[in-house]
């Protein structure tokens, strides 16, 4: 995916006025790249003169014409399937939150399993997964959750046109994702409770991305699938019934940041800095309802109706400043030990660390973090 500034001259205009009105923190984050300003201009090197690498690094947030400087590169693993959970990349990426903060966002797509093996082996920066970036940490891989988008899943289980309720699920095949992600991991807790054993009263079938789901569910390949929000739409409009919305039954933390222990203890400015971008977005996502629906349907190929419905539901879910509490912590970890067959006691500073979240908060002026 190609690096994207400001689409429009309105966006053009909003960007260059906030490069206007930058605060003191922005000032001093531009300042930190001295080494990169005294390799474009030597003469400042030899000068040594602070006064003038000062005006050089003011003179970014000049406008137009301001001087550019180098940004810092963050490859984040992103979904495949647009909702507005993704949207904090995408959208922040292009309305200019991250290159406030010094930041070249780079969203890339990735199966599940394969982003988080990037995470660990340093292909990317940070992941959107936190289901399966928790199994991975449960596992003992070295990550950490540090940014929490969501309280609960926007994920529907439509069935067979002839399929009324889930106890028609009985004998079939449901596909959910690849096995240990999130999704799965919510759908084998979720059916227990409707008297349907995972793998014996209901065949699990991992299938991913989510459009291929779809795919084999509208081909008739499988009998059921668990969909996003925008495929369970066009699944609607075939025929297919809604069977089960998890959000209405389950608490499940699916989409956020994860991070290597490795940046967090190495680079802590470079991650603070993504998080203030991601949570700049994250307010603005649940502050302008209109133009994130109409995006949403844009991205989906959906009706305005159907954007806005996207966008209701999804922000309802949102966490309310970027973490969760240490009891929904809790239960996360007792759900993915059960469902991974480990063991060992896991505590939640294990596995997340919002200390980043909370100092960003403080800074934007959203107050403490609970």
């Amino acid at each position: 995916m190609t690096a994207a500034g400001p689409s429009s001259k309105g966006d053009v205009d909003d960007y260059t006025g906030r490069c206007h009105q930058k605060d003191r923190h922005r000032t001093e984050m531009i300042c930190k790249h001295r080494e990169d300003f005294t390799k474009l201009w030597p003469d400042a090197k030899r000068s040594h003169s602070p006064t003038l690498i000062l005006v050089l690094c003011l003179a970014s947030c000049l406008g137009p014409s301001r001087v550019s400087f180098a940004l810092d590169e963050a490859k984040i693993h992103v979904a495949g399937t647009p909702n507005i959970t993704s949207f904090v990349y995408h959208v922040g990426k292009e309305k200019g939150f991250y290159r406030e903060e010094g930041i070249e966002l780079q969203p890339i797509m990735a199966g599940m399993l394969q982003g988080i093996q990037g995470l660990i082996g340093g292909s990317f920066d940070y992941s959107q997964m936190l289901g399966q970036g928790g199994g991975a940490i449960l596992r003992g891989a070295p990550l950490k959750i540090i940014m929490a988008f969501d309280t609960r899943p926007s994920w529907f289980l439509l069935g067979g046109k002839n399929m009324k309720s889930l106890q028609d699920l009985k004998g079939k095949q449901l596909a959910v994702s690849s096995f240990g992600a999130a999704l799965d991991q919510m759908t084998r807790e979720l059916l227990p409770r409707f008297g349907l054993e995972p793998m014996r009263d209901v065949v699990l079938r991992a299938i991913e991305p989510p459009p291929n789901r779809l795919a084999a569910l509208l081909s008739g390949a499988i009998d059921a699938a668990v969909l996003t929000h925008p495929e369970t739409i066009i699944a609607r409009r075939q025929g297919f019934n809604e069977l089960l919305f998890f959000g209405d039954h389950i608490e499940f933390v699916s989409a956020g940041v994860v991070a290597t222990e490795k940046n967090i203890s190495q680079k802590p400015d470079f991650v603070r800095r993504f998080i203030r971008g991601a949570l700049k977005t994250f307010y603005w996502i649940k502050a302008n309802e209109k133009e994130v629906a109409a995006r949403l349907a844009k991205a989906t190929k959906s009706s305005e109706s159907d954007g806005l419905e996207l966008y209701r539901t999804g922000v309802k879910l949102f966490s309310q400043d970027g973490t969760i509490p240490r009891s929904l912590q809790e239960r996360m970890i007792s759900m993915q030990r059960k469902v991974l067959q480990i063991e060992k006691e896991i505590t939640p500073e294990n596995v997340y660390d919002f200390s980043f979240v909370r100092a960003a908060n403080k800074e934007l002026g959203k107050g403490e973090s609970s």
